[in-house]
């Protein structure tokens, strides 16, 4: 792994979505809304993490929200200050670590 690679973290980030049952399995779906790679240092304080949310927003104000690869939509953990950040991060090396073809993925809301 480069230098880079281990001081940044690459995450799937999903808004302007909502969250719906499925009529065909009844399992909570993301449907809608645009989806990018979101790419920040480790070592980003929640306030830069809120401010590049925003950018790719459109400047509005958003809630991000992350899902673990082992959770349902029902169980979103949301990002409110540097302690949820920090352990997000945690989460991600965690998963890393593994070489886990599942990775975290954030979802920000108005």
């Amino acid at each position: 792994m480069s230098e880079d690679e281990s001081t940044r973290v690459k995450l799937m980030c999903s808004y302007g979505g909502r969250i719906v049952m499925s009529p065909h399995d009844s399992q909570l779906r993301y449907i809608g809304g645009d989806t990018r790679i979101f790419v920040v240092p480790r070592t980003i304080s929640y306030a830069d993490f809120r401010a590049k949310l925003s950018k790719i927003c459109g400047g509005r104000s958003v809630l991000p929200k992350y899902k673990l690869p082992y959770e349902d939509f029902d169980a979103l953990v949301s990002i409110l200050c540097d302690d949820d950040l920090e352990a997000m991060l945690e989460e991600y090396e965690r998963l890393d670590a593994r070489d886990s073809p599942s990775k975290l993925r954030l979802f920000l809301f108005p």
